[in-house]
């Protein structure tokens, strides 16, 4: 009897340390940065951009969307965390074409802060709206 005691308890305490480490993990996968360039925006989000503004950040629940527009072309886009700081990278070329390009970013930063580097300078959003 002394046995199976002994072993009910061992498989409960196994039990609760499973549990407690998929709940540090969910938690911490909560908090996880991902980011991607995506055509499938929210009407929403298409009804607030504005085509006078480089770079705006619309949040709407818990993703945000960073759009990027410019008469240049996209050519490499880098993302990094570092410090709790989301760096985004983005280089761009001038064009012979002046005609305005978007590329839109859907994100769920989790509890990151975002920088915005085009070119190598550090630079602001212009717009930051909250759905």
């Amino acid at each position: 009897m002394q046995e199976f005691l002994w072993r009910v308890i061992t498989i409960k305490k196994l039990f609760y340390l499973i549990l407690f480490f998929t709940l540090i993990l969910s938690a911490c996968n909560s908090s996880s940065v991902s980011i991607d360039q995506t055509f499938d925006i929210p009407e929403k989000v298409q009804n607030v951009i504005n085509t006078e503004h480089q770079l705006q950040l619309i949040k709407k629940g818990m993703n945000a969307y960073i759009i990027f527009q410019s008469t240049e072309t996209l050519t490499l886009t880098e993302f990094e965390v570092i410090d709790s700081i989301l760096n985004i990278k983005f280089n761009s070329e001038n064009q012979e074409n002046t005609e305005l390009k978007q590329y839109i970013f859907k994100m769920n930063p989790g509890n990151v802060k975002v920088k915005v580097l085009i070119n190598g300078k550090v630079t602001s959003f212009d717009n930051i709206i909250d759905l």
